[in-house]
């Protein structure tokens, strides 16, 4: 089977790595403070943040992906605990609609399950609209945005094609942490230590590929030193506004994220603290 130059350049990629490990999320999942994590990691010494973005917002060719893939942030100077000097691993985060039709490409990366991220919409929805206000865009941002139809696509991709993958809840590694990381860590084939959970503040680590435009995304998770537990309340669907049909695409994400929790490939929290955690935290009628 022929393949195309730029499926050949991903495959000379692969070989600059050790290994590569790919986090897809919608916005505002809490995606960052996830990777924060894998910086900890001592066998990861690179991070790739949103290689696509400039694809999707400024019509970037994919040479621009290309050249983020090959020259990551270097995390030796970044994490809390150094790494290894001689380790080369690769994590890359990456939002659904940005990698859009690319997703094959990003996914031919890695040898490791994928690993989706999720996060009650009316949660992730409302916090990217307020992200928007605050830097004083209009808060009904395309709909495609939210990524939920979109990772609901990927993650039949991945199904369709044998890829494996794990899915994930913010509410799950933010509340749990240690066993969630534990687990999948175990599933990635790397050593979980819950020191990896806490880090250095460090807001003066320039992740952006937009020159700045999206820098206020990053600056809580930046300045952080650890995973926060996620108490943000519930907003009801009959918040969100009827224009341009956001309150039923929200609708349409819930039915999404609910099929997502229910799946066999979610990494689940204990027993014990499944109920506690997630008691109507999907409930349609709200």
């Amino acid at each position: 089977m022929k393949i195309s130059p730029f499926e050949r350049q991903f495959e000379e990629i692969k070989e600059q790595y050790d290994q590569i490990y790919v986090i897809v999320s919608p916005p505002r999942c809490s995606s960052t403070a996830f990777a924060r994590v894998f910086w900890e990691l001592p066998t990861i010494r690179y991070y790739a943040h949103e290689p696509f973005e400039g694809t999707y917002f400024v019509g970037q060719e994919l040479d621009s992906v290309l050249d983020n893939l090959r020259n990551p942030l270097d995390l030796r100077d970044v994490k809390q605990n150094p790494g290894f000097q001689s380790s080369s691993s690769l994590v890359i985060k990456e939002m659904p609609y940005q990698v859009g039709d690319n997703f094959p490409l990003l996914v031919s990366l890695t040898r490791k399950p994928v690993v989706f991220l999720t996060r009650d919409p009316r949660l992730n929805i409302a916090s990217r609209m307020a992200k928007k206000e605050e830097v004083g865009d209009s808060p009904l941002f395309p709909l495609v945005e939210t990524g939920w139809e979109l990772i609901a696509s990927q993650i039949d991709f991945c199904k369709e094609h044998d890829i494996p993958y794990l899915i994930v809840d913010a509410m799950d590694f933010r509340n749990q942490p240690a066993p969630i990381f534990g687990q999948i860590f175990d599933r990635l084939d790397l050593d979980f230590q819950k020191r990896v959970i806490s880090w250095n503040s460090r807001p003066d680590v320039d992740i952006d590929n937009l020159e700045g435009d999206h820098h206020h995304l990053y600056e809580e998770v930046l300045s952080s030193t650890g995973m926060l537990p996620d108490t943000d309340v519930i907003p009801t669907i009959e918040s969100f506004p009827t224009e341009n049909g956001y309150r039923d695409h929200v609708r349409r994400c819930m039915r999404i994220y609910e099929r997502l929790l229910n799946s066999s490939a979610r990494v689940r929290v204990p027993r014990s603290r499944s109920k506690e955690l997630y008691q109507g935290a999907v409930s349609l009628g709200d």
